[in-house]
């Protein structure tokens, strides 16, 4: 049943990250946390790629008691890079983490190499109060989603690696969620118009609630980085085959 308090608790940080502050502080894929809050009761991560996990922010978040829960895949790297022996998830689980039923999903794509179903990436549904909450991890319209029940979605729209606006609005048009916040877009990822195409697309039966804290560079950035570095490569092979 659709609750306003719990879509009010619901904070999309950037891209994929979001915090729920409700009865328990619940983070899903932590990205460019500001400051050290070390508020986390439970940190949930869908899979090991750059802009989902980041230990860095997954420790500014930690407390003595902070539960941390990852697909089984990714359990060692995640232990290594946080310190902590992760919660280890496959899909298709039913189980409570620190008070608050949860269930897993599987997450991947249908043709595209980016994520991989044998990789057993993640999305979950959160039962908080009488609201279910799903949040897909990076997916594509799956039979595993489609028969999701749900009363809250966020799930990406900015196709390349995930579903694109349409593909997304068909999902939820599926689904039939009370409300639907989009998520995962920015520059060179369906960039700001991503959003308002998966509204036009999504049936009005439900309400779209569109964050203006979602949209990112995130990708960009990585682009550059990436070019950077084989410049620079580049640069040193040239300097070194200059003295052969």
């Amino acid at each position: 049943m659709f609750q306003q308090e719990i879509l009010q608790q619901i904070q999309v940080n950037i891209h994929s990250s979001i915090c729920i502050r409700g009865e328990k502080v619940i983070y899903i894929d932590p990205l460019k946390i500001p400051d050290e809050p070390h508020d986390a009761d439970l940190i949930l991560i869908t899979h090991p790629h750059f802009d989902h996990f980041s230990p860095n922010d997954i420790k500014k978040l930690l407390k003595e008691d902070t539960v941390i829960a990852v697909p089984e895949s990714m359990a060692p790297i995640a232990k290594l890079r946080t310190g902590r022996e992760p919660v280890s998830l496959h899909p298709g689980q039913s189980l409570t983490l620190c008070g608050i039923p949860a269930e897993t999903v599987a997450a991947y794509n249908l043709r595209k190499p980016s994520h991989r179903r044998s990789s057993g990436w993640l999305g979950y549904v959160l039962t908080l109060g009488e609201t279910r909450v799903y949040i897909t991890g990076d997916t594509d319209d799956t039979p595993e989603s489609r028969a999701v029940q749900c009363d809250i979605l966020l799930l990406p729209v900015s196709g390349i690696f995930t579903m694109n606006a349409q593909q997304a609005a068909a999902l939820t048009n599926e689904i039939r969620p009370h409300t639907v916040i989009p998520i995962h877009y920015g520059a060179l990822l369906g960039g700001r118009k991503a959003p308002e195409e998966f509204r036009a697309a999504v049936s009005d039966m439900t309400e779209t609630d569109i964050r203006d804290t979602v949209y990112n560079h995130l990708m960009l950035r990585q682009y550059a980085r990436i070019l950077a570095i084989a410049l620079l490569c580049g640069l040193i092979g040239y300097i070194i085959g200059s003295f052969l």
